[in-house]
């Protein structure tokens, strides 16, 4: 199979980076509800396991990209990107379990973590979609 063009693959890196943006909303927005007593635990981790589905397809679908040498570098700061997201779903995943054990230091503890880990992704990802748009302004 033929890979694909700069350009095609940095649209493509675009698109990724705005599912994974939109599912950084859904898990925003699940903590928020979940932190307020709007939903029970379960229905958080119901949620957060579609999500985490979701965030796998995206991953999977990306990594199938192949993209032109050149572009080797920005497709493994996306990997990196993805993998802190995932990694914030884990935490928060944890942060409910425990939460449903009883143990609320610990569940607080994770749930700062993936907050943490969610702006840092944030971050990233802002300053990858800005380094996307100048390559295709070029």
């Amino acid at each position: 199979m033929f890979g694909l063009t700069k350009r095609q693959f940095l649209k493509k890196s675009k698109k990724s980076l705005q599912q994974t943006g939109i599912q950084m909303l859904a898990l925003r927005g699940l903590m928020n509800k979940e932190s307020k007593g709007v939903i029970s635990l379960r229905e958080a981790q119901r949620s957060l396991d579609t999500l985490r589905n979701q965030v796998e397809n995206s991953f999977s679908t990306y990594e199938k990209l192949n993209p032109p040498s050149k572009c080797l570098p920005l497709q493994l700061k996306i990997f990196n990107s993805m993998i802190i997201f995932h990694s914030s779903l884990v935490s928060y995943s944890e942060s409910l379990n425990n939460s449903e054990k009883g143990l609320t230091n610990e569940a607080d503890l994770l749930l700062n973590e993936s907050a943490r880990k969610l702006k840092k992704y944030q971050e990233i990802a802002l300053s990858l979609s800005k380094e996307i748009d100048s390559y295709l302004k070029k």
